[in-house]
């Protein structure tokens, strides 16, 4: 269905706008209806003149725009330091107040990245001393009001909205936030997981991926501009790292604060001054702006994301591009749009259009405040037209840089973007916040006239001029991501191809201590008594098995019943039937590809979730009583250990080689009573999960626990139930192949 959106809904956009330049220009102002010359007879049939109709939508008439009448807002600043601007706005009773705060994840270190964004949720979600945040939730529900904090990588916000009558009460939620938050731990953990959540399911969207790693690949992996958080960062952020964080940036002369709304501009001033009376000035100096690696304006090559679920391709070229505030800005912006920027530029035009290549296609000079970002060209096809799409966008900007605009073009992208300066001040949130928006980066307060001004004076010369001088496609990067079997040709006849890796790096477990000559021979004894306990030789005759039963699975929306039919090899081949609320669904597993099959459709599996599948085959119980003698394998006995209430003896197994690792907790009788390991569950972020096995049946001499319940942070995420269990049922290879 999103392909089906890709494709239609452009397509609907350009029929109705078809349909619009069909009607006749409508009159400004409907006429009273006159006599006609000569009345009709009685009787007889009227007869209408033909509508006239425009031959040409140039030939439309539209008076000009009403003028934006735009307030001036009232600049002061606090004795601490804080900068506030108040517009009166009594359309409607309510008053909005938003801070912008010189804080972001440009700062934080990088071996805790997600610090800022973390303190930014947990800042809101945990209130402070006086208003913890529970309480402060059923607060605002009871005022209908709102308050928000975020941090970004560029800077951070506060935000509150209420009622007029609901000023003092609004405003002093705001201040206490700013100056005074509680950071309670139960909040970070759950920032940290939704961090964790989203470092998991990074790899989903191509949008992001391809932005991500276009980033990473011209900022470069290390820059405050492209670093990507990690488990490893998001488990090593601490209450005291947050409190710091807080401390060092938090400060009112770091604080540019916005009020607009139904009031008295000196009695909100009288009310500010008396909320913030109390913040002192921090005294600390204003970070400086991260620079930007000087090697990023020469970063160049044929980069390749091999995706092996992707349906579409992409291709992205670019390069670093520039700032607001650099004299060519203006002609850029109308260089880009004639290029890639809307329905009628050249890439949309000729890309799209005219050889149906691009299910999307633009560009962009995404142009920074104080440190230059990228200019990019990009498209998505289907893999078969992959390095077509490539050259028809390269012929393109190429074509730009020769030839430059025509007139024709130059008016159009003009018209386009000075049509949009009409929603610049459509609301009175969008005109305060884009001067305080200059106040932070150090722009004139008019940059958006002087900005109009600049783009009505652009010329044909002078977007001949910076095409010619900034697009140089021989220095681009050039990024793919897609499944490359699948493409027309080998990307390597472009040059040589540096492979991206996005696999994301697995949390690291709790470290063990160094293994010793007694403690790795306790091991390999325990896991001697567990192979006895569970089957002894009978195990060796093992080569797979099936079983069929039910696991309750635990979602947000609450249990969910699910019935399995598996079929499992020792040669770590899968196949799962599962019966759904929302369907049938088949997942397989040959040892190479990883698939799924729902609806009629199947499709390969991401890499995290073969990953995934590996490691269960690793952890069965049977493969590892069978293996552990490997000398690839490592064994070590961890001594007794709390387990699920008792206190068992515990063994590690790892496997060095693919960074698989188990605990092994046993019985006084040797049989396995559960296992603890790193594991995703549902697509979500890996977590420390609990195996607590029971209820073992003996099948044909060896014996199978019939109950699983697997817990994460002590809550039981799944219980399975087997019912029946077959050993050495005769498997066809082929049945685990992907259809």
């Amino acid at each position: 269905m999103k392909t089906a959106k890709l494709i239609l809904l452009p397509a609907l956009i350009a029929a109705v706008a078809a349909m619009a330049l069909a009607q006749p220009a409508a009159p400004a102002k409907a006429e009273p209806a006159k006599p006609a010359a000569s009345a009709a007879k009685p009787g007889a049939a009227a007869v209408k003149a033909p509508a006239q109709r425009t031959s040409s939508y140039k030939n439309l008439k539209y008076p000009p725009l009403n003028k934006t009448e735009v307030p001036e807002p009232q600049r002061f600043e606090l004795p601490s330091g804080m900068v506030v601007y108040l517009v009166e706005d009594h359309e409607f009773p309510m008053i909005s107040i938003s801070a912008r705060i010189r804080a972001g994840s440009r700062w934080e270190p990088a071996e805790e990245a997600g610090l800022a964004t973390i303190t930014g949720s947990v800042m809101r979600t945990g209130g402070t001393a006086t208003r913890p945040g529970d309480k402060l939730d059923e607060e605002l529900d009871r005022l209908g009001a709102y308050v928000e904090t975020s941090i970004g990588q560029d800077s951070g916000g506060a935000s509150v909205s209420v009622l007029k009558e609901d000023s003092e009460k609004g405003i002093a939620i705001l201040a206490d936030i700013l100056q005074h938050p509680a950071f309670p731990q139960d909040k970070i953990d759950l920032a940290k997981i939704s961090q964790r959540d989203s470092i998991a399911r990074r790899n989903d969207n191509p949008h992001g991926i391809f932005n991500r790693e276009f980033n990473r690949v011209i900022y470069g992996q290390n820059s405050p501009y492209a670093r990507q958080t990690e488990y490893a960062t998001i488990d090593a952020i601490t209450r005291d790292d947050l409190v710091a964080f807080h401390a060092r940036f938090f400060q009112p002369e770091n604080v540019i604060l916005a009020a607009w709304g139904d009031f008295k501009a000196a009695e909100l001033r009288a009310s500010l001054e008396q909320a913030f009376s109390g913040w002192a000035r921090g005294g600390k100096p204003k970070p400086e702006i991260p620079e930007v690696d000087p090697a990023a304006k020469t970063r160049t090559g044929i980069y390749s994301v091999n995706k092996a679920d992707m349906e579409q391709s992409w291709v992205i070229m670019g390069m670093l591009g520039g700032k607001r505030s650099d004299p060519d800005y203006c002609a850029l912006q109308v260089m880009n749009e004639v290029l890639g920027g809307g329905l009628s530029s050249r890439l949309f035009s000729n890309v799209r259009s005219a050889q149906a290549l691009a299910y999307a296609v633009f560009s962009d000079w995404n142009a920074g405040w104080d440190r230059p970002r990228t200019f990019t060209a990009a498209g998505s096809t289907k893999p078969g037209t992959t390095l077509k799409i490539y050259n028809s966008i390269r012929h393109e900007i190429e074509r730009m840089a020769e030839t430059g605009a025509t007139a024709d073009e130059l008016a159009r992208a003009k018209e386009g973007i000075l049509k949009g300066f009409a929603f610049e001040s459509d609301n009175t949130a969008k005109i305060v916040n884009r001067l305080v928006n200059y106040e932070y980066y150090g722009y004139p307060k008019d940059f958006l006239q002087r900005y109009r001004e600049g783009i009505d004076k652009v010329t044909t010369a002078d977007v001949a001029r910076v095409a010619k001088e900034y697009l140089k496609p021989e220095n681009f990067a050039v990024l793919f991501l897609g499944t490359e079997k699948d493409y027309e040709s080998p990307l390597s006849q472009l040059g040589s191809v540096t492979p991206i890796d996005i696999t994301i790096p697995q949390p690291k477990g709790k470290a063990l201590a160094a293994a010793t000559p007694e403690s790795i021979a306790k091991g390999k004894a325990l896991l001697a008594k567990a192979r006895d306990a569970i089957g002894g030789s009978a195990l060796a005759k093992v080569k797979g098995l099936s079983s069929k039963g039910e696991v309750t699975v635990s979602t947000p929306q609450g249990a969910m019943a699910i019935k399995y039919d598996a079929s499992i090899t020792l040669a770590g081949k899968l196949l799962q039937k599962l019966s759904t609320p929302m369907g049938e669904m088949v997942m397989g597993y040959d040892g190479a590809t990883a698939w799924m099959s729902m609806g009629g459709q199947t499709r390969d599996l991401p890499a995290s979730q073969k990953a995934e599948m590996d490691g269960s085959v690793f952890r069965d119980s049977v493969v590892l009583l069978r293996g552990y003698e490997s000398s690839a394998w490592s064994i070590q006995s961890l001594g007794p250990q709390e387990f699920d209430g008792k206190k068992l003896e515990a063994v590690a197994v790892s496997d060095p080689s693919r960074s698989f690792s188990v605990a092994l907790f046993m019985e006084e009788s040797g049989l396995i009573a559960g296992k603890r390991y790193t594991a995703a569950f549902m697509g979500g972020p890996p977590a420390e999960t609990d195996e607590i096995v029971s209820d073992y049946h003996d099948i044909e001499g060896v014996k199978i626990p019939f109950k699983t319940i697997t817990k994460q942070g002590g809550k039981v995420r799944s219980e399975n139930t087997t019912a029946e269990l077959k050993l050495n049922p005769g498997f066809d290879d082929s049945i685990f192949k992907k259809p």
